[in-house]
């Protein structure tokens, strides 16, 4: 290979020299070869065509990352968070639209900091990484499927920290998480009174107590909706939290299970037991949530030396994501009582 050729990287050549430089590192490579990986300081390389493929099929298979709303950017920006419904006028004349749509708060002119009336999106880095050996990285009968075992590891521990700060990030230097974004707009509804109420009472109440639609949550949210279930519920076994917890709410850790229909997701809410205040299930609407990717950012870097001692090499994986919800009224959070 000359200095001026230049290689496709979705070719056999360009996956044979990526291969090589996954399991032997950059020092097995001769100049060319560098060049053609791109490789910058620190050893980070693009990945090949078949890593940012893997990654949106595996984000399209993903019980959230399918359901949310996502764009590709390279920069920062602005969004708006819609905090009050608009008004709907019927036989009202075009012309006369604006003076009514434009009064609630979300339309106007934003002031402030992440998390009020607006979330600045920043694109913050996300890594995972793995250890391997070196002696499965050289041997030969492994090489083939050394890429493959890469990618899955590496591409689906950043899809679990997106996810994870999708549901419980705290924004600022991570996704704005829909658990805490409930808690910044006041979207909770509380259980009542424990002897008798379950969730679906709580839900059913709250729906009756306005006649807004969109208090505590719109139907339209409410079909779209993932249940995010406090897994401690699950080890609770407090006869006083039997109504709201069992029956509706037991079942086994399953995929596939459902509660009211939604799927369901089990996320330990809180550090104990539910006690009074802590939230019990929490209903998130992914399709009113807006991620920010940079896929076509996304790297691999090998280090040899960090792990040399233990005759290990070092893979670490970024890329940079930010996310919040566009719609306040997209999540709520259950609270015992």
């Amino acid at each position: 290979m000359n200095d001026n050729q230049k290689i496709d990287r979705s070719s056999d050549q360009y996956s044979e020299i990526y291969q090589n430089y996954l399991r032997l590192g950059h020092r097995k490579l001769d100049q060319n070869e560098i060049r053609a990986l791109s490789i910058a300081s620190g050893g980070t390389v693009l990945p090949p065509t078949s890593w940012a493929k893997f990654i949106d099929n595996a984000m399209a298979q993903d019980a959230i990352l399918s359901r949310v709303r996502r764009v590709e950017t390279t920069t920062a920006f602005v969004q708006p968070i819609m905090t009050t419904p608009p008004a709907i006028n019927t036989g009202v004349a075009e012309a006369s639209l604006g003076a009514t749509e434009a009064d609630p708060a979300y339309l106007k002119p934003y002031q402030g900091t992440s998390g009020t009336t607006q979330y600045t999106f920043s694109l913050n880095k996300i890594t995972s990484w793995l250890k391997v050996s070196n002696e499965l990285l050289s041997d030969t009968k492994a090489a083939a499927d050394i890429e493959t075992y890469l990618r899955q590891e590496l591409v689906m521990g950043l899809m679990d920290e997106t996810n994870r700060q999708i549901l419980m990030g705290a924004g600022t230097t991570e996704c704005q998480g829909s658990f805490n974004s409930a808690k910044l707009y006041s979207r909770t509804a509380s259980t009542g009174v424990a002897t008798t109420n379950t969730i679906k009472d709580v839900i059913s109440a709250a729906w009756l107590s306005s006649a807004s639609t969109f208090s505590p949550l719109p139907y339209e949210s409410w079909r779209n909706c993932v249940a995010v279930i406090n897994s401690r519920t699950m080890a609770s076994w407090d006869p006083s939290a039997f109504p709201i917890l069992f029956p509706t709410m037991s079942g086994s850790m399953k995929e596939g299970t459902t509660y009211e229909g939604l799927p369901v997701i089990y996320h330990r809410l809180s550090t104990g037991t539910p006690t009074t205040g802590d939230t019990i299930c929490h209903f998130f609407d992914p399709s009113k949530y807006l991620l920010a990717t940079n896929l076509n950012g996304f790297s691999v870097a090998r280090f040899d030396e960090s792990l040399a001692d233990n005759d290990q090499a070092l893979f670490v994986a970024t890329v940079r994501v930010d996310g919040s919800i566009l719609h306040s009224s997209s999540v709520l959070n259950v609270n015992r009582s």
